[in-house]
């Protein structure tokens, strides 16, 4: 039920937006340019392909989220050299994609992203590849965000919730207060 895509990011793309897109993005730095025209373009291949959804302008809120057609729930991802849109049936749910460039995450963040438990799991790995799943423990926060505030319209810090992660790629986000309609101890599940 959910569809992914990927591609680099191009200046190529920068050329492939609707008037209404590269207005959203006029006064932007080139490297924003390119990473948001990618994501747009990418959007447009989904939607046409998956939703049979033609020339929809992809914009976004004023709150900078995008601006999804009727029934589509979406999600969008970048990094400066990749990007990745996520898209579901809305009757299915909401979605969210994170998508990162880099091997790990720093060690100075993790107290700033994430709660003790989950460090102090991270804690309990073999040292080569606790960073990696640190930054997968980040990657999902940042996904489970983008998932939920469509439905919640509110901003939610990286405490609020707490990820469990299996070796097996699924991992489970379980809210640590009310978010919106997401009571706290709300399990969402997704894939790592």
């Amino acid at each position: 039920r959910v569809h992914v895509l990927t591609t680099e990011v191009s200046d190529g793309a920068i050329g492939t937006m609707s008037a209404a897109e590269a207005r959203a993005v006029a006064l932007a730095a080139a490297k924003r340019k390119r990473e948001f025209a990618t994501a747009r373009l990418l959007a447009r291949e989904g939607l046409e392909r998956f939703f049979d959804v033609r020339g929809f302008d992809l914009i976004n809120d004023a709150e900078r989220a995008p601006i999804w057609p009727e029934g589509i729930s979406g999600s969008i991802s970048h990094s400066n050299v990749r990007a990745w849109v996520a898209l579901v049936d809305g009757a299915f749910g909401t979605i969210g994609i994170d998508g990162e460039h880099r091997d790990e995450l720093e060690r100075d963040l993790w107290h700033m992203t994430m709660l003790d438990r989950e460090v102090a799991f991270l804690e309990t790995l073999d040292e080569s590849i606790r960073g990696r799943r640190a930054l997968a423990l980040f990657s999902a926060k940042e996904a489970l965000y983008k998932a939920q505030y469509p439905r919640s319209g509110e901003y939610m810090g990286f405490m609020a919730l707490r990820v469990e992660l299996d070796e097996d790629g699924a991992l489970r986000c379980i809210f640590q207060q009310d978010v919106g309609p997401f009571p706290e101890g709300f399990v969402a599940h997704g894939r790592w």
